[in-house]
């Protein structure tokens, strides 16, 4: 079967008898639904931009609205969408002209039989498939010229017509200006970005065949190397008054749920790819797509200090972090250097014991630099320049390990969880493992061949994502995430020392389902490949 979704079925008559005739067929046997039923072609329209369905079966004579106008509508408006036409002998002509417009197939009322249905739902059920594949490859290459298109406006010199083109290009997707414009930002370690990447853009492009009318979202491009740009199609008239609040206030449900999904789909990565958004306001024309991508630019600081799914306003974005282009630079470095110094003096006090200064850490240092938030660089020289716990007992070699750790940190939380766990391990021993802690690594172990997200492991533990994310780095020693992967690369390492199953059986039996990212993630930690260190070439 092409398609394992039923096919959705609309009715579109003026007679009633005809109707319930039709309720009766077997629609679930040709795996087909029943969705709706209209007496005229202006409600089959409002239904068709309500409901989308893959077939309309229409009489062509009917009042208000008739089927030939109806089906030229829906052709505009939905060129997925399969038309069959119910004629009588005398609409023969109408029928005719209809197929050579894209009409799918006409029937005849009077000797309807249901083996013809049945063949007509066939029939369009290969046709829908074959037009979602044409669709998706001309989409892709016009999504990557639009690409193109939009990083050369504004660049001297600027190419002749590329306005135009641009507009030409979005015509064609069927997203009439005025538009809403997100801008979608992957945050993720370089040597997983390809992985992450082509899961989202597969997601991405699943939520976008998929699009019904009221969905948000309409179209998406890449915009950058980590960056991609979502359209919201909206009438005219629906773009009054608080326009990007409305956008701000949808898009975040719509990210928590791309968040969810994408993880789901890449949870075997040794760090979460965090999304972050930036929604701006309504532009009016392709010339202003490009201006409105540079207003929804993310800082890098946005990423450190804010937790994954995060949606900002452009405007707020603005207001947050660029003092610099507003010219506030020596008042803004002025209040950094005092707030510095007061966070130095703290500091001091803390530093009497290791109980005080974790606590430090914990809270009122954490709260100050999210408050405040210091450039990422600055704060990390800042505390390895003032932390006593550097002139501890450790080697010269373990501290600059751990000093190397606080550079890579990717956010304050991993920051704030590595400095706790060096300060509790300064005297060399390690705290006590909390309960939440010891049952996730249970449940790790327990789970290994499913799909471990740390929100699915924070709902079984009672934690917040957030707080179990930072505990476990402290207790631990490494994310959840780090911690997941190297659990599954030691039982990949017995499964092929004690078994005869296949390298992609082993990767399988662990939770990888990418074979390519399972060697990788192998190699790395043994220095052969899977199928190297089968044969026994491990050293």
């Amino acid at each position: 079967m092409l398609q394992t979704q039923p096919l959705t079925v609309l009715i579109v008559d003026d007679e009633l008898p005809l109707r319930e005739e039709l309720r009766l067929f077997d629609w679930q046997d040709c795996c087909a639904e029943l969705i709706g039923e209209a007496e005229n072609g202006e409600e089959a329209l409002e239904l068709c931009r309500r409901l989308a369905p893959d077939v309309v079966i229409t009489d062509i004579t009917m009042p208000v609205m008739d089927g030939m106008d109806l089906f030229r509508r829906i052709k505009q408006e939905f060129p997925l969408t399969q038309v069959v036409l119910l004629t009588c002998h005398t609409d023969f002509a109408y029928a005719k002209e209809a197929l050579k417009l894209g009409a799918l197939e006409y029937l005849i009322k009077v000797s309807l039989l249901d083996s013809e249905l049945q063949q007509v739902l066939d029939k369009a059920r290969e046709a829908i498939q074959r037009e979602r594949n044409y669709m998706r490859s001309e989409l892709n290459r016009q999504r990557w010229e639009l690409t193109r298109l939009l990083t050369s406006i504004g660049k001297e010199p600027e190419p002749e017509g590329i306005r135009e083109a641009c507009g030409a290009v979005l015509r064609s997707w069927q997203v009439p200006f005025p538009v809403g414009v997100l801008r979608l930002h992957v945050h993720v370690r370089a040597q997983e970005a390809l992985f992450a990447h082509r899961e989202l853009q597969a997601l991405l492009s699943e939520w976008e065949s998929n699009w019904a009318p009221g969905t948000l979202f309409r179209r998406w491009i890449a915009v950058g190397p980590h960056d991609y740009m979502l359209m919201e199609r909206r009438e005219a008239d629906q773009v009054k008054g608080q326009q990007a609040l409305s956008l701000l206030e949808q898009a975040g449900g719509w990210m928590r749920n791309l968040q969810s999904a994408l993880d789901a789909r890449i949870s075997y990565l040794r760090q979460r790819a965090g999304l972050y958004a930036a929604a701006g306001t309504y532009v009016g024309a392709a010339a202003d797509l490009s201006e409105a991508l540079e207003q929804t630019k993310l800082p890098e600081a946005a990423f450190f200090y804010d937790g994954e799914g995060t949606v900002y306003a452009a405007d707020a974005l603005y207001r947050r972090y660029t003092a610099a282009e507003r010219g506030r630079v020596s008042e803004a470095e002025a209040k950094a250097r005092t707030e510095l110094e007061k966070q130095t003096e703290l500091l001091r006090q803390a530093e009497s014991s290791r109980e005080s200064l974790a606590q430090y850490c914990r809270k009122d240092l954490f709260e100050w630099a999210v408050r405040l938030r210091p450039d990422p660089n600055a704060l990390k020289a800042w505390l390895l320049s003032n932390l006593k716990l550097w002139k501890g007992h450790r080697g010269p070699l373990r501290r600059q390990e751990a000093a190397a750790s606080f550079q890579a940190a990717r956010t304050l939380a991993e920051l704030i969880s590595l400095i706790v766990r060096e300060i509790e391990e300064q005297d060399g021993e390690r705290p006590k493992q909390r309960k939440e802690v010891a049952m996730a690594m249970r449940l790790v172990s327990e789970h290994i061949a499913e799909p471990i997200t740390l929100t699915w492991m924070a709902d079984r533990v009672g934690l917040s994502s957030f707080y179990l994310s930072r505990l476990f780095r402290e207790e631990v020693g490494e994310s959840f995430n780090e911690y997941v992967t190297r659990i599954r690369i030691d039982k990949a390492i017995e499964l092929l020392q004690t078994t005869s199953l296949k390298v992609y059986e082993v990767a399988e039996q662990i939770g990888i389902p990418s074979y390519r990212y399972f060697s990788v993630l192998f190699r790395n930690r043994t220095g052969v490949s899977p199928t190297e260190y089968k044969k026994g070439g491990a050293q």
